[in-house]
């Protein structure tokens, strides 16, 4: 072999080209190419995942080319035919042999390795083949062999870039990824000066606040300085169109995708940036699926959870732990394994979940509020679960684990709001301070009719109640008129106070809707009073985006507000929740037409990812016919969904798959009644179907 080849910079040009082909493939394309893949359940972005491993990329690359080139002679030639080796075995498992393993990636349940000992001896002996190739070229073509090794790790690469662009550019729209959360900081937190307080109770509708005045008879005077405003219409229905229109006064009607709709509404000028630079301390504790990017910059207590080496740390491992797991042998995956609990989760302890027992409780052991004159003036919205099932609260606050009632759980709920009142009384910040008492949906009729009681700053007058027309578009802009008299761009671009009780307005209401594959938005107006339901005028119906077309296998769909799966839904399913659709009766049913089976496809395994279960139920599914499923669906399925399998040779010769689901223990007279009035059993989440 020439001398040439024992300089360091021709050791170094076959180390350098080596060592490029195995550090992009473990360390950049890998990584980046099953974040893109999987983006749905990874809780970091892109542009995170990008930088830290294009820092590792260039460290291991440094440190690989740099110790495969420093040695001489076989040495060199040795290090160099592995680094390649190891190269090409990660190329060809990541790329071509990776199978599905039925279940127990990312859904939490074990895989059962036992089963796939034939597809480990075939990966074994295709990476026996890949570690044996470089060497074997070193023996028989000595003097081509450095050639061969350069060129093909070349070319390799070339096809990994290409692909790996291919992906970026297909999926440029949407790879922004929601990298922030909603803490508890400051959460009990007040200016000792002035004050906004806002409690927004989920499903508390006005009749429920006529049963807490008979059984309070000293409601007034505990709410001295409140008028209740017994005529307010909700903005829509349920919380994923409600809660997001109330804070912000725009309203989902399905033009785009609900998770671009979240982040177009808070980069649109919202009225938390006006607060902002009025040097206003903004925070609102409600769940993190409600705000977008850009709330991070008007509310304090939204903070990017990937500011800190934590958050990266635990990224880092994470991506690089998938990245193991896919491109590893068969028999070293099981020490790689992961389930969606460690993936898709990075919440710190910090975190504000609703959950009004603990919210109460903290409070208590927090010894109430703390006044600060660190800002002097601060804004505080609290949504709270307040009337929604299932009822666990006592009427001391207290959380049962046996459950309660609807009057234990209203009762409860104003139990920590009058806790709450009673204190800013006692520090002397009562009468300067708003309070605003509502509901972002009632739970009467089309839950139009929520409960809506404001106490405006320096107001001492006795309780009174007012029939004004008003609606919860008009929270918007009276936020904002606490800093300006400009609030018409806000919202309604009225507030509660410019309406009096024998106005007459044209008011809005948006209910989520439908059943099955129908889902949809349904705008109504009014001129009538809020708890007038027959004189609610249908409008117009915003449908969902989605085009109904055939499913390709593998692909992951949703019964969320985008309502992906509910396309293929026929019978038995109502309309999504937002975050979830339940199952309601004795049947339901889903036909799928399915865009390729591959040939040597022997079965089809079926995911379905559970939210909840509302009635534990004996439950049989068919698939064109033939019972493929049998069980009792209680709520152990929610941790690791339904999984079952349809042999191939079940399905139709148009490639159409029919699911029957039966609940076994529901009366078929159910099937008489209209769909959202059948009992609810399962509620999903997510729909995949995939083979081997």
């Amino acid at each position: 072999m020439d001398n040439n080849y024992n300089k360091f910079s021709h050791r170094l040009l076959l180390s350098l080209s080596v060592s490029v082909f195995f550090v992009y493939t473990l360390c950049l394309y890998g990584p980046l190419k099953l974040f893109i893949e999987n983006k749905d359940v990874l809780w970091f972005s892109f542009d995170a995942t990008l930088i830290v491993t294009i820092i590792i990329s260039v460290i291991a690359l440094l440190m690989t080319t740099f110790l495969s080139a420093l040695p001489k002679g076989m040495i060199h030639y040795g290090v160099c035919c592995l680094i390649f080796a190891l190269a090409l075995g990660l190329f060809i498992q990541g790329n071509f042999l990776n199978i599905d393993y039925g279940s127990g990636v990312l859904d939490g349940s074990e895989i059962a390795w036992k089963d796939y000992t034939t597809y480990g001896a075939i990966d074994s002996a295709v990476w026996a083949a890949c570690l044996a190739m470089p060497f074997a070229f070193f023996m028989v073509f000595r003097t081509q062999w450095r050639k061969i090794l350069m060129f093909s790790s070349i070319g390799l690469l070339i096809v990994e870039v290409v692909i790996l662009s291919s992906l970026v550019v297909q999926n440029s729209s949407n790879l922004d990824k929601v990298t922030y959360e909603v803490t508890r900081d400051g959460i009990y937190e007040l200016s000792d000066d002035d004050n906004t307080v806002v409690f927004v109770l989920d499903s508390f509708d006005e009749k429920y606040f006529d049963k807490i005045k008979k059984d309070f008879p000293d409601y007034e005077e505990r709410l001295i300085g409140f008028t209740e405003y017994d005529n307010a219409l909700a903005t829509g229905s349920g919380t994923s169109v409600a809660l997001p229109s109330l804070l912000t006064g725009d309203v989902f009607k399905k033009e785009t995708k609900y998770d671009n709709y979240i982040e177009d509404i808070w980069d649109n000028g919202t009225v938390y940036s006006l607060l902002k630079k009025n040097d206003v301390d903004t925070r609102i504790f409600a769940q993190t699926a409600y705000f977008g990017a850009e709330a991070k910059d008007d509310i304090e207590n939204i903070v990017d959870y990937m500011d800190g080496a934590s958050a990266y740390a635990t990224m880092t491992g994470t991506i690089y732990k998938y990245t193991a797991y896919t491109y590893a042998p068969h028999y070293l995956k099981k020490y790689f394994w992961l389930d969606l609990d460690t993936i898709s989760t990075y919440k710190s302890k910090n975190a504000y979940s609703l959950n009004d027992a603990q919210f109460y409780s903290d409070y208590v052991r927090n010894e109430g509020f703390n006044y600060t004159d660190k800002y002097d003036s601060a804004v505080r919205i609290y949504n709270l679960d307040g009337a929604r099932p299932p009822y666990n609260l006592t009427k001391s606050t207290i959380k049962s684990i046996n459950g309660t009632s609807l009057s234990d759980q209203i009762y409860g709920c104003f139990n920590c709001l009058f806790a709450m009142i009673d204190d800013l009384k006692e520090n002397g910040v009562y009468d300067d301070a708003t309070i605003i008492i509502t509901a972002n949906v009632g739970n009467k009729g089309l839950t139009q009719h929520p409960v809506l009681l404001v106490k405006e700053k320096g107001s001492t007058n006795e309780y009174s109640v007012s029939h004004a027309p008003v609606s919860l578009f008009d929270f918007a802009p009276t936020l904002a008129s606490s800093v300006t008299d400009n609030y018409e761009k806000y919202g309604s671009g009225r507030t509660f106070f410019d309406f009096e009780d024998d106005a007459t307005r044209t008011r809005y209401f948006y209910l989520n809707t439908g059943e099955n594959s129908d889902t949809r938005i349904e705008q109504y107006s009014t001129r009538s009073d809020a708890d007038d339901v027959e004189n609610l005028r249908l409008l117009d119906n915003f449908y969902s985006t989605t085009t109904v077309s055939k499913y390709r296998l593998g692909t992951s769909l949703t019964f969320a507000m985008d309502a992906t799966a509910n396309m293929y839904c026929t019978d038995g399913f109502c309309a999504t929740t937002g975050w979830r659709t339940p199952m309601a009766g004795p049947h339901a049913q889903m036909i799928v037409p399915i865009a390729s089976i591959p040939s040597d496809a022997e079965d089809i395994h079926v995911f379905f990812g559970i939210h909840s279960v509302s009635k534990a139920s004996n439950c049989v599914i068919y698939a064109n016919g033939r019972q493929v499923f049998s069980a009792k669906i209680n709520k152990s399925f929610v941790k690791d969904g339904l999984n079952f399998t349809v042999p191939s040779s079940l399905i139709s010769e148009n490639n159409t798959l029919t699911l029957d689901f039966i609940f076994t223990d529901i009366s078929d007279s159910e099937n008489e009644l209209e769909q959202n009035k059948r009992t609810k059993t399962v509620s999903l989440e997510t729909f995949k179907m995939y083979t081997q």
